[in-house]
């Protein structure tokens, strides 16, 4: 398997999302400045999916058996952050997906971070992607009412991708 990178999202692309599905993780600009939206790409049936990252909160501790998350930790075992698997969304080939392989205009401690986040999840990709496709599975085919009430509906985003003009 190749290495994953890390990407983010063109915005209008998820604000146009987040309209018809409410768990779209939609960043919105806060007080003048928003963070980036980060995130996998990993092909799930015939879709590129974006799977975001997010930055690691105490209250995710409680999420450990929950299959819609992965956690991502550092080297003393300490979690960074989640990748949740139940707000991954479809990409067509049109949406601006930008790689982020270069951290140097960022500040020592984010590069820091997001290059602990990088090792990590490449040293699982496999599992992760194993994951991304259970979660995917689970939603669409096996109709799992719990994942379905906290997942977005991956069906309805891979029509509204389809949809998109830029």
């Amino acid at each position: 398997m190749k290495e994953l990178l890390f990407y983010t999202v063109d915005k209008n692309y998820i604000k146009y999302l987040s309209k018809f599905e409410k768990h779209v993780s939609y960043n919105k600009d806060e007080i003048g400045h928003s963070r980036p939206y980060l995130g996998i790409v990993l092909r799930i049936e015939n879709y590129e999916y974006f799977v975001p990252l997010y930055s690691y909160k105490c209250h995710y501790e409680k999420y450990k058996n929950n299959p819609s998350f992965f956690f991502v930790y550092g080297r003393k075992n300490n979690p960074l952050a989640i990748i949740k698997f139940s707000a991954m969304i479809p990409v067509p080939n049109n949406i601006n997906v930008t790689s982020i392989l270069e951290y140097n205009n960022q500040d020592k401690k984010y590069r820091d971070l997001i290059s602990a986040e990088y090792r990590y999840i490449n040293s699982n990709k496999e599992e992760i992607c194993k994951r991304a496709n259970k979660m995917y599975i689970s939603v669409t085919k096996h109709k799992n009412n719990f994942l379905k009430t906290i997942s977005c509906n991956f069906k309805l985003l891979e029509k509204k991708s389809v949809e998109y003009k830029e």
